[in-house]
């Protein structure tokens, strides 16, 4: 018989299970009221193309978390939104980084993502490549520069925590590049090296950091291990090259350059690489050779065609370097190495006009140039104004008190329409500011002693200059030993006028055989017992008509 005790205290056992397993079900029910919306933002997500559908992805997502998921499907939900926000944050980005031609709206564009970014890490802190995405970011013009630099230590740690080496050394070399610090760059460099060995584009950035900084022998090396790792790297070869020509070790170039093209011989780059090596080394067929090898491959390569040109130019081949020029802007209307080098083949043919218009061209998009501003007023001399070119260097000498070459320039400009107290005043100037140079020497003793100006004549002056001129230039240029000569007859020394005139004559035959006659009634002034005067007085002639850029 049972008693009433045992079967009143099942019953409560019962009774207990019985709510328990209740209690237990409305959990259950109420951990998976969001299961519905899940299930829809799954079955979105495998077909969502578009920005609005990947929005109702991540809304159906963040409905089931609030209407309440278990603790799986709430970490799976978690994940969906991750992914569809990245997907998002991707499409959208790559409209500026996946792009010939960033999209105009980027500044937008990188706004939007930017919120996108940070609702990923709202559900995933850890996610290391949306801190990388923003790092690049952030890396635009008028970005956050605090952000960035927070957004690249947290990606470092994101996969440090990941254990993804590779992705690591990537980042590091991100941070590496948008540093300030050269030490702080090589240090994330070395870091991104020990985390990844063999990243070619580390030991690469680690070069480029080397030769910045001068140690061009420690770039070699990185250089060279990346030539054990990849030893037909057309790319590494011609970065080897580049550093060994930058030391002027031109053989070893040649070296590289030579392996280059066996690799690849059709690559115009490495012709035209090594033509410049041979220029650099005054060979000039050679360079001719691998320029006109590289425009057979490629007509109409710029750069080669503005070497070839420039060849040309040099070694006087007038006719060629103006045939390469016309089509290099025939092709590139408006290029201004192009025009700048239009303009001293002109110059170089005694057409003077054209080349002023050219470099007046060029100088309305780039008015400060200074350089260009000397060559205008070089110019200007040459095609007998230089009234011009005094104008065009009192302007460089407002903005720049100290530029010597303005001044010696300017001064020679004077010479010419016999001013000379001025021109002997600018010559001062410049002398104080290079006192070595031959040209300033040279210029400043020669209306020492043979401007007809009695007021500012001083022959022991001139002597001492001319000397000194002489010394520079280790007694091998005639036009200076004329000097010499001048100074020695405005002291009365005419003995030595005359022994170094003589010299000037022999030396001046083989390289100045078109002023041998004036060398010649110099020496005629000393064996007649009178110093040598000298008073320019150039005529400035007038503007030509105006011309328009021709192309």
């Amino acid at each position: 018989m049972i008693s009433t005790r045992v079967a009143t205290s099942s019953l409560a056992v019962a009774l207990s299970l019985l709510t328990l397993l209740t209690f237990n079900s409305s959990l259950v029910m109420a951990e998976d009221k969001g299961l519905d919306d899940l299930d829809k933002a799954t079955d979105l997500q495998l077909t969502a193309q578009t920005s609005q559908d990947l929005d109702q992805v991540v809304s159906l997502c963040e409905s089931a978390l609030q209407k309440g998921l278990d603790k799986d499907n709430t970490a799976f939900a978690k994940q969906l939104i991750v992914s569809s926000l990245w997907q998002q944050a991707s499409q959208q980005a790559a409209q500026i980084f996946g792009q010939p031609r960033p999209s105009q709206d980027w500044r937008n564009i990188r706004d939007e993502v930017t919120k996108v970014i940070e609702r990923i890490h709202k559900y995933d802190a850890n996610f290391a490549e949306a801190y990388v995405l923003s790092v690049k970011l952030q890396a635009l013009p008028g970005g956050d520069r605090a952000k960035m630099a927070k957004d690249a230590d947290l990606a470092i740690e994101a996969f440090k925590a990941k254990k993804d080496q590779k992705e690591l050394a990537k980042t590091y070399l991100l941070r590496a590049q948008l540093r300030e610090d050269a030490t702080e760059r090589m240090a994330d460099i070395e870091a991104a090296i020990a985390a990844d060995p063999t990243s070619v584009e580390a030991l690469q950035l680690r070069a480029a950091v080397h030769i910045e900084q001068g140690e061009i022998e420690k770039a070699i090396k990185d250089f060279e291990d990346l030539l054990k790792q990849s030893p037909d790297n057309v790319a590494i070869h011609q970065a080897l090259a580049t550093t060994y020509a930058s030391t002027k070790k031109y053989d070893e170039a040649i070296e590289h350059l030579g392996k280059a093209i066996e690799l690849a011989p059709e690559n115009a780059l490495n012709y035209a690489m090594r033509a410049e090596v041979y220029e650099a080394q005054e060979k000039y067929d050679e360079a001719l050779a691998d320029l006109t090898h590289a425009l057979k491959m490629q007509p109409n390569n710029g750069a080669a065609l503005l070497a070839r040109a420039r060849l040309h130019y040099f070694r006087e081949n007038l006719a060629e370097a103006r045939a390469d020029i016309n089509q290099l802007l025939q092709e590139r209307p408006g290029l201004s190495q192009g025009i700048l080098l239009r303009s001293m083949i002109e110059a170089a043919d005694g057409d003077f006009q054209k080349a002023i218009v050219d470099l007046q061209n060029i100088l309305r998009a780039d008015p400060t140039n200074v350089d260009l501003q000397l060559q205008l007023a070089a110019f200007y001399v040459a095609d007998e104004r230089p009234r011009k070119a005094i104008q065009v260097l009192s302007g460089i000498l407002a903005a720049d008190e100290g530029n010597w070459r303005a001044l010696r320039s300017r001064g020679d400009a004077l010479l010419s329409v016999g001013k000379h107290a001025a021109a002997i005043e600018d010559y001062n100037a410049a002398l104080k500011l290079a006192a070595d140079n031959d040209g300033i020497l040279n210029n400043l003793a020669w209306v020492l002693c043979t401007s007809p100006k009695d007021e500012v004549r001083d022959g022991k002056r001139a002597l001492e200059l001319a000397t000194k001129a002489c010394e520079v230039t280790n007694y091998e240029m005639p036009h200076i030993i004329s000097t010499l000569a001048a100074a020695y007859a405005e002291t009365g020394d005419f003995e030595n006028a005359i022994k170094w005139s003589k010299k000037c004559i022999e030396l001046g035959a083989e390289k100045l055989p078109e002023q041998i006659e004036q060398l010649r009634d110099e020496l005629k002034h000393y064996e007649e017992g009178k110093p040598f005067r000298e008073l320019q007085e150039v005529q400035e002639k007038l503007d030509p008509p105006a011309r328009v850029l021709d192309t």
